[in-house]
C-alpha cells in the first residue's frame, strides 16, 4: 500500500528552505500542508486488550502488548511567519466559476479522528490506523494508515 499524495502544491516563494515528512495526520492524504514550520497536536486512549482481561501472566508477546486506541490528531504546517498559519484549501477550476474546499478541522488546524490498534510482531512495534477527517461524524471512507518501527 503506498501512500496517497494530496494535491496541495509546495510554496515556491524563497522562504521555503528544507523538503521533508513531517509527521502524517491521520485520516488525510500525505502534504495536506506543507511548509518550513508544523506543529502536530496528538491524543489517543490506549487500552491493552488482553493484559486488562485475563489476571495472569501472558507469555505471547503479541498478546500481551495488543492495543486498541481512539486518537484526535490536531495540526498544520505553514510557510514563514504565524500569520501565515491558515487550514489548508484547494481551489477547482477558473474565475468566474471557482470552488474552494477546506479540510476538515478546527479553526487553522487540519483534525483527524479514528481507531486503531497496535502490538509486536517480531520484535517490531506494528500499527495500523482508520482514520477520518473532522468534517463530519465518520463521513466517507477512512483513510488507512500503517506503520513498522521500534516505537509507537
Amino acid at each position: 500500500m503506498f501512500p496517497k499524495y494530496s494535491v496541495n502544491p509546495r510554496p515556491q516563494d524563497p522562504d521555503y528552505a528544507f523538503q521533508s515528512l513531517a509527521v502524517n495526520m491521520r485520516g488525510f492524504p500525505q502534504n495536506v500542508a506543507n511548509g518550513n514550520n508544523n506543529v502536530v497536536l496528538n491524543s489517543e486512549f490506549r487500552l491493552p486488550v488482553f493484559s486488562t482481561l485475563f489476571n495472569k501472566p501472558i507469555n505471547n508477546a503479541f498478546l500481551r502488548n495488543f492495543q486498541l486506541i481512539q486518537f484526535v490528531d490536531l495540526g498544520s504546517a505553514w510557510n514563514g511567519k504565524y500569520n501565515k498559519l491558515s487550514r489548508p484549501e484547494v481551489v477547482y477550476g477558473d474565475t468566474p466559476a471557482q470552488v474552494l474546499i477546506k479540510a476538515g478541522g478546527i479553526g487553522p488546524f487540519v483534525g483527524g479522528y479514528g481507531f486503531g490498534a497496535r502490538s509486536t510482531l517480531l520484535g517490531y512495534f506494528l500499527r495500523l490506523d482508520a482514520g477520518w477527517e473532522m468534517n463530519g461524524f465518520f463521513k466517507g471512507k477512512p483513510y488507512l494508515h500503517f506503520a513498522m518501527g521500534v516505537d509507537f
